[in-house]
């Protein structure tokens, strides 16, 4: 039952161990308030510096609405009067108008026009950079700049130009893609070239020189397509709502001007490559309606030259009254007829455009009065696709896998195409020659009429035919040549390019807060590095879990420091310093309070009237087991008990020290040369509250020393003097002095120095206790630190009101 209960108690204390408590936390930010103080105000102080010395960036904003048709889509409006041809009436999708916004070429359009490769900047003592644009004092022209410099394109060049006169400027610090050129600094007169490292540069005067040319200034030059790839990446374009036509623009830049300028350039750049488009389709469609009139006209005066040579040569004046009755008669299916063989012509028409390789990439009529919807709908959807292209393509190459991907759909839709419009000119045939039939057996009614009569009226219907699809063409003509004069954008301006003159970027509220998170967070993050990478021993709280009893913990006492690196890496203490005695009678502060639990506890292990031998031992050298043993004495005596202390590190005698180190002691005695009153030092002579034994002269051999038998009957001789002998002792793992001792003494605390000692050893001192090597052995920890670590009981040691009353050190 004991047995489980422990195991209980153990993993509920490993929980304990592994849990941070909030409290933990405040008690360390109590503790290192000055450590919070400061990485806080330089966390802010850099945050000030970082806002004051950042870049201003702006942002303005514009808003255009794309003309559309009442599909959402964006109409190419010029040609909207040749919708009966199907030309001109291709919806444009407005997401892809949206990326036509953001093209990279029409970017570099923008960028060329307004100069934004050519920057003009100023840094103050501070670092804080100034953009000129439009007020720069100075404006540079490049001649000749060459497009590589050595084997490496030419990609930026900076200098510094600063006024030396009226007219004079100093030129110096080239860099030349970021890298600076030995080129020496010259002086150089306005509007005169001068030589460079890239060729000649010739410096101008600007309305603004004689005002903000305090500063030196720093040209710059960046080829357009670097400076448009970043413009880019400055410029969103989204749409307003997803079944709205409306463009939403923001643009960032240093400078309110060219941020504006930038958004305004850019939508004329679009309006001016639109219109270039459209004017191409109108172009595109007077080109096919003047070929197709030519054609027509050679048709036409053709026919009339029949019409002349048959009435001359059959000197015919007027047929109609001799065709009266059979035209009449043959009207209803003349007509039918000229409908029919006016499609004809068309689809035929349309299949020589089909088959000429030299018009694969030309627009094709459509709604042109072939007579199937059909074709129609096809011939729509293939000028779709083609002008669909032809704006990829100006965007980009003929190489790309969008425009041979869009070429080959071309190649099947115009196959598709031109079988039906060969299916189509079956069909028309048919039905020309089933109403051809028709007029036959009517003529054959007037057969006894001249023969001459059904030649003429076979002629004249070619001529009408040819007239009436002349005069077609001639009115789409004048339409297309109307409609190109009246060319309009396609975007309306809702919002001009605006913004606040406040600044997007820095938000110094963000910055400053982000520096005050950063400046807690500093001390936190050291709190838990440490706490994560320093394995030793801190508080009693590590030692929880231990199966060796625990007697007490003692803390720093006052003045005494933090073992430094060094001595945590060597493990020893400084041979200089001589432990002293900080337990005093009606002294009630931490320390005092500290030994009296452990004599509390110590008294409660021994029993009532019970004299023992203890020893007091550790790991390492430095625990402070002679600082333990003297103050342990100190406090056994003040409850008036007999009292002796006896230094057997006869290797060291750090006790005597105490006792000015005396010639005579307990080698001697170990030796056989003295008595045992001849070593015994009372504590009227030492003005000690106990007795001592001193070590005397340092024995050549201690560890044979320590196994004569007269070290028994001292240790006996003085249990039978004393009610406590405290038996200062060498560390275990230095000597084996603590192991010759161990088996006369009845008790041993064993110090564990807090700081000193690594945790990963403390199974080590377990493993020592459940071996018995030690007789009725305790842990004591020495040199807690309450200020400098955070503990889960907080800095108290559970005895009651010890600490109520303050570090009272007056004596009664």
């Amino acid at each position: 039952m004991k047995e489980d209960y422990n195991s209980i108690g153990a993993a509920e204390t490993e929980d304990q161990k592994n849990e941070f408590q909030l409290s933990d936390m405040i008690s360390w930010t109590l503790c290192h308030k000055k450590f919070f103080a400061i990485s806080i105000v330089i966390c802010v102080a850099l945050g000030l510096i970082y806002a004051q010395r950042a870049q201003r960036i702006y942002q303005r904003s514009a808003s255009v609405m794309l003309r559309s048709d009442n599909k959402g889509q964006a109409q190419i409006s010029e040609l909207a009067a040749f919708a009966d041809l199907g030309i001109g009436s291709t919806g444009i999708d407005v997401y892809n108008e949206l990326q036509a916004f953001q093209s990279p070429l029409l970017m570099q359009d923008v960028v060329n026009q307004l100069r934004l490769n050519v920057t003009y900047k100023s840094k103050n003592w501070i670092g804080y950079v100034t953009d000129w644009y439009d007020k720069t004092p100075i404006c540079v022209e490049y001649k000749n700049l060459p497009d590589h410099v050595g084997e490496q394109p030419l990609n930026s060049v900076t200098f510094v130009a600063k006024k030396e006169g009226q007219s004079q400027l100093t030129v110096k610090d080239f860099k030349i893609n970021g890298i600076k050129s030995d080129a020496p600094a010259q002086t150089v007169k306005l509007g005169q070239p001068f030589k460079t490292p890239v060729g000649t540069v010739v410096l101008k005067a600007t309305k603004e020189y004689g005002k903000n040319f305090e500063q030196a200034v720093i040209v710059g030059y960046e080829r357009p397509e670097l400076t448009a790839k970043s413009c880019q990446a400055r410029l969103t374009a989204e749409l307003a709502d997803k079944l709205a036509t409306v463009i939403n623009f923001s643009y960032t830049d240093a400078s309110e001007k060219r941020a504006e300028d930038v958004l305004n350039t850019l939508l004329d750049a679009y309006n001016e490559e639109w219109i270039r488009y459209t004017n191409k389709s109108t172009d595109n469609t007077a080109k096919f309606i003047d070929e197709r009139l030519m054609s027509i006209e050679r048709e036409l005066g053709n026919v009339d030259s029949d019409i002349e040579r048959f009435k001359s040569s059959n000197r015919l004046l007027d047929m109609n009254a001799e065709t009266a009755q059979v035209t009449q008669e043959s009207s209803k299916y003349s007509e039918q007829a000229f409908l029919a063989n006016n499609q004809l012509a068309v689809a035929r028409f349309i299949r020589e455009y089909l088959v000429d390789n030299t018009r694969q990439y030309d627009l094709l009529p459509s709604n042109s009065g072939v007579g199937s919807q059909a074709i129609e709908e096809q011939i729509a959807e293939y000028n779709k696709k083609l002008l669909e292209r032809q704006r990829l393509v100006a965007n980009s190459s003929d190489s790309n896998p969008l425009v041979s991907d869009i070429n080959n759909q071309l190649r099947m839709m115009r196959s598709t195409i031109l079988r039906s419009v060969d299916n189509h000119i079956s069909a028309l045939k048919i039905q020309a020659d089933r109403l051809s039939a028709q007029e036959n057996a009517i003529e054959n009614r007037i057969s006894a009429g001249p023969g001459k009569a059904k030649e003429l009226l076979t002629i004249e219907r070619q001529q009408k035919i040819k007239e009436e699809l002349y005069l077609y063409l001639l009115q789409k003509r004048e339409e297309n040549e109307l409609q190109a004069s009246i060319v309009v954008n396609n975007t309306r301006l809702l919002k001009p390019a605006t913004g606040d003159s406040v600044p997007v970027s820095p938000k110094k509220g963000i910055i400053l807060a982000a520096a005050f998170i950063l400046g807690l967070a500093i001390p936190y993050g050291y709190m838990f590095a440490s706490n994560m990478l320093n394995t030793k021993v801190r508080s009693r709280k590590d030692l929880e879990g231990m199966e060796v009893p625990v007697l007490g913990d003692v803390p720093l006492a006052d003045g005494a420091k933090k073992l430094s690196l060094m001595s945590r890496l060597l493990k020893k203490e400084n041979e200089s310093e001589t432990p002293h005695i900080v337990v005093e009678d009606h002294n009630r502060n931490v320390i005092n309070e500290a030994y009296r639990v452990v004599r509390t506890n110590l008294d409660f292990m021994i029993g009532a009237n019970k004299s023992e031998a203890i020893m007091a031992t550790s790991l390492y050298p430095g625990s402070g087991k002679t600082f333990t043993s003297v103050n342990l004495a100190t406090a056994m005596a003040l409850k008036n008990k007999k009292v002796i202390v006896v230094d057997l590190d006869i290797r060291k005698g750090t006790f005597s020290k105490i006792v000015n180190s005396p010639s005579t002691g307990v080698c001697a005695y170990l030796n056989g040369q003295v008595s045992l009153d001849d070593i015994i030092l009372p504590s009227k002579t030492t003005k000690l509250l106990f007795d001592s034994i001193p070590t005397g002269h340092l024995a050549p051999n201690p560890a044979e020393l320590l196994l004569s038998d007269r070290l028994q009957a001292m240790i006996d001789e003085l249990k039978q003097r004393y009610d406590y002998v405290f038996v200062d002792c060498p560390p275990i793992t230095m000597v084996t002095d603590a192991s010759l001792i161990a088996p006369h003494v009845d008790r041993t605390i064993f110090i564990a120095r807090a700081g000193l000692i690594d945790r990963r050893t403390l199974p080590e001192i377990d493993e020592i206790y459940k071996e018995n090597r030690y007789k009725n052995m305790c842990l004591l920890l020495n040199g807690s630190d309450e200020s400098g670590t955070y503990t889960r009981y907080g800095y108290g040691y559970g005895y009651g009101y010890g600490y109520g009353y303050g570090n009272d050190t007056k004596k009664q």
